[in-house]
């Protein structure tokens, strides 16, 4: 909250509530015997109930927007103190990413329990998904499965916005040779694709192309990735600025082999212009197109490929990129989606 403009405080009556998310062992133990899904329990608690009674009882609204699966917990306590319609903002199909993550697993009793995992969440989105009055989907994609699966109530899709990119001034020159990830690492999707890159896709490309170095950067980044530093890979960590990053270095690579939803990271480097290689889970929901917009590879080898073209052809390497600037400003404008959700608000 510390970080968030005081004007902004102002105008929106801005509050947060601190809850502790953290895996449990004895928790997730003794939620294997309830049927209820840990992903979604432990998202819920006492304090943010007393504070949604605290509001809903001082204030009325004409539109609730639960942001996120992980508030729809709370439907029952709304739908009490309020008669507003309630918008569920799809990010992601959350339990897509658990199904993935379980598929990927190569332990026997880890990817069970994820099987378990993401079938409990599966039951609990798709009952979910009928307590509410409107959907607010990230994608195409996802829209259309919540459809499939009987949701009848007014939707619209509203893709991740960006503003235009604010580029540092002097803009920095991209380094020779440099491959990059940025993105949140505190995320399991990202850890997994982080790890399969480093492990099976980027001994690939230093084999064709000795010279490349691959930087890892984001968020929280978990100690385990310093193993894999070498004069080949650095790892960065936190940056200061992410589009002073970008900025830096040539290739963005998203090497992403579970989650859902739409990845903000792509947008943002198609809108610096970066040419990018990415698996299609990570470009998924987007409508970026292979060898217009982005470099799509599902298997080591393609991915390889795709990196390593993009340095021996840097011309065609360019112009994918200055293609993909084009498509995400025209795409995913901020003030034109704002202008969508007003619509689809004013159809309650």
């Amino acid at each position: 909250p510390a970080g968030i403009p005081s004007d902004y405080i102002r105008a929106t009556g801005f509050e947060a509530v601190p809850a502790d998310t953290r895996i449990r062992l004895l928790p997730a133990f003794l939620n294997l015997f309830s049927g209820r899904s840990y992903n979604v329990e432990r998202f819920s608690g006492p304090a943010m109930e007393q504070k949604l009674e605290e509001v809903l009882t001082k204030q009325s609204f004409d539109i609730i927007q639960l942001e996120g699966l992980y508030l729809t917990p709370y439907i029952s306590l709304i739908r009490r103190l309020s008669n507003a319609p309630l918008v569920y903002r799809a990010h992601n199909i959350e339990h897509f990413i658990w199904k993935r993550l379980a598929s990927a697993c190569r332990t026997p009793l880890k990817k069970q329990y994820l099987r378990l995992l993401a079938e409990r969440l599966k039951k609990y989105e798709m009952q979910v998904i009928h307590e509410v009055d409107g959907l607010a989907a990230i994608s195409p994609v996802d829209q259309a499965f919540f459809r499939h699966h009987g949701f009848r109530g007014s939707a619209v899709v509203i893709p991740v916005g960006i503003p235009d990119p604010k580029f540092p001034d002097p803009i920095p020159e991209a380094e020779a040779g440099s491959v990059f990830h940025l993105g949140s690492m505190d995320w399991r999707p990202n850890q997994e694709g982080v790890k399969w890159f480093l492990r099976e896709v980027w001994p690939l490309v230093i084999r064709r192309c000795p010279p490349l170095k691959f930087y890892l950067a984001g968020k929280r980044m978990p100690a385990s990735f310093n193993q894999y530093a070498s004069d080949n890979v650095v790892v960065v960590g936190e940056v200061p600025n992410a589009m002073h990053f970008v900025c830096s270095k040539q290739v963005m690579v998203v090497p992403l082999l579970s989650g859902g939803g739409m990845r903000v990271k792509i947008i943002e480097g198609m809108a610096a212009g970066k040419p990018i290689v990415s698996t299609p889970i990570g470009a998924e929901g987007i409508g970026c197109e292979h060898g217009e917009h982005i470099f799509l590879a599902d298997s080591p080898e393609q991915m390889a490929y795709w990196i390593t073209r993009c340095f021996d052809h840097p011309k065609e390497a360019a112009q994918t990129g200055a293609r993909a600037r084009e498509f995400a400003i025209s795409h995913f404008r901020t003030e034109q989606i704002i202008q969508d959700l007003i619509k689809f608000y004013q159809g309650f």
